[in-house]
This record gives structure tokens, sequence and C-alpha cells, in this order.
């Protein structure tokens, strides 16, 4: 069974809705879970190899953009 590990609320940049992005995980993977307030939500399960590339991307976009 997963763990949640935290939940972020913000506000989308391009549509200034309410949104949410929440990460869970266990032993050998990552789920992150994006959701609008008003809308639907999608949940990503990915390895933790595959989740530490995106970590690097963020940082990335984070740094240089």
């Amino acid at each position: 069974m997963m763990q949640e590990s935290t939940t972020i609320t913000f506000q989308d940049a391009e549509t200034s809705e309410e949104a949410v992005a929440i990460v869970r995980y266990d032993q050998s993977n990552v789920a992150i879970c994006l959701s609008h307030k008003s809308d639907g939500e999608m949940e990503f399960v990915m390895s933790k190899a595959d989740a530490q590339k995106l970590i690097e991307a963020l940082k990335k976009a984070v740094t240089e953009g």
C-alpha cells in the first residue's frame, strides 16, 4: 500500500483555477496525482528511477527557466 508523502495546493498559472498535486510512494514506485478543483484528476505511477528523471527535469526547469 502506498503512503502519502505530500499534498501541494496551488493556483494553475494558465487557468487561475485551484489545483492540487499529491505524491505517494511505496518501496518501488512513486505516484503523482494532479487535479483541478472543478475537474477530474489524473494519477501517474512510475518507477523510482523514472521519478528521479522527473525530479532532474523539474530542477532544470526551475533553475534554468
